[in-house]
């Protein structure tokens, strides 16, 4: 059949090479298939999921006795606000369906969230918290309330029926499908940003790192991070700062002109270092961070303008201030702290420079930009050295 619709003038040489080929495809193919079976096969193995459907006091126990971790390092912050926390409530005593949340089993008694802390962490402020239900839509009778407060009935219903299906993946999972699993779950509903991204996928010694330093007290400070309820914390922000000066220190003359690009590049090549790096990197963020507070104050990091300092912190004075004092020896940094009320004058001069103040403002992910600003900050400073 191949031979009968060929064209006479086909040489019999080309006739036999396009006949192979066509069996070569057709064992190809049946590899292929074969492989794709095994992949499947292979990814069943890799969970081993438990399904359960818990009352609300359960869930409630669960997170008081530490049996379920709300925080663990890979999840993101809390964002819900008490309207929200109230209407998940409202859900479940109006009998609207909620989706299931996921845990993954730690250890033996042990499960940290992948999927739905949001849901179990308002569950437990609402049982054992004394939460006030406020905003709520449609069952406005108990508006105010708090679980002590309820009717008998509906507290009964609350501690007693099963109103949640949980749905537990067991140690003996796969890890990386693990993460996996919470990576694709969560980006379903509201989006993770780029860092909370990050503390998923690149999980590792690094990023245990990057969120240890992310709580000294000048950088929150500066961040405006008063609490867990912050908007810089709940996203993250003060983790990324961290990540920022850890990728420019490294490469900042080299910079490629996408933050986000060479911070995710960053975390990948030094996921899991030497214990010597993690010392290293410890050492120059504390290093860096406590000359700008020595030397700048608490106007680090920010803009000086129409005669005075404004009020909120930028990433690109960030990068300027932490990066140049990087560089610094600490017989420098020590002469620099003597000189910090000469320096302060000297920094204002340079908001007055139309190239820096384009530098910190504009298109600040631009290679000549960043030079910019991070060299001026240097030569201001080592004028005082």
């Amino acid at each position: 059949m191949f031979l009968k619709h060929m064209s006479s003038a086909t040489p019999p040489g080309v006739a036999y090479s396009r006949h192979t080929e066509t069996i070569d495809k057709g064992i190809r193919h049946l590899a292929t298939r074969a492989e794709i079976a095994k992949i499947f096969q292979e990814a069943q193995n890799r969970l081993v999921l438990q399904a359960s459907d818990l009352s609300l006091s359960s869930i409630a126990d669960m997170v008081a006795t530490s049996a379920i971790d709300v925080r663990p390092e890979f999840q993101r912050r809390e964002r819900w606000t008490n309207a929200q926390a109230s209407a998940l409530i409202e859900s479940f005593l109006l009998n609207i369906p909620v989706p299931p949340v996921y845990l993954a089993e730690e250890d033996f008694g042990k499960y940290a969230v992948i999927d739905g802390k949001q849901r179990i962490t308002a569950i437990h402020n609402f049982m054992k918290e004394k939460m006030r239900l406020t905003n709520l839509r449609r069952f406005n009778e108990i508006e105010g309330h708090e679980y002590d407060e309820l009717p008998p009935e509906l507290q009964n219903a609350l501690r007693v029926r099963p109103y949640i299906r949980v749905v537990t993946l067991l140690r003996q999972s796969d890890p990386i499908t693990k993460y996996e699993v919470f990576h694709r779950l969560n980006s379903g509903g509201e989006p993770l940003n780029a860092q909370e991204i990050r503390n998923v996928i690149y999980r590792g010694k690094l990023n245990d790192l990057t969120i240890e330093l992310s709580k000294n007290k000048f950088l929150r400070q500066q961040l405006k991070i008063k609490d867990d309820r912050s908007n810089a914390y709940r996203t993250m922000q003060d983790v990324e700062y961290v990540l920022r000066f850890f990728t420019l220190e490294e490469s900042w003359n080299n910079f490629g002109g996408d933050f986000r690009v060479s911070m995710d590049e960053y975390m990948e090549k030094h996921r899991n270092p030497k214990d010597s790096f993690i010392k290293r990197q410890t050492e120059i963020f504390r290093k860096s961070i406590d000359a700008c507070e020595s030397i700048f104050g608490d106007n680090s990091f920010k803009r000086f303008d129409r005669g005075q300092w404004r009020n909120q912190s930028l990433g690109a004075l960030y990068d300027a201030q932490m990066i140049s004092l990087s560089a610094l020896a600490p017989q420098q940094i020590s002469r620099l702290e003597r000189h910090k009320d000469d320096i302060i004058a000297e920094y204002k001069k340079l908001f007055a420079d139309s190239e820096f103040d384009a530098s910190i403002r504009q298109s600040t992910n631009t290679p000549t930009r960043l030079t910019y600003r991070i060299e001026k900050t240097t030569d201001c400073l080592l004028k005082f050295v």
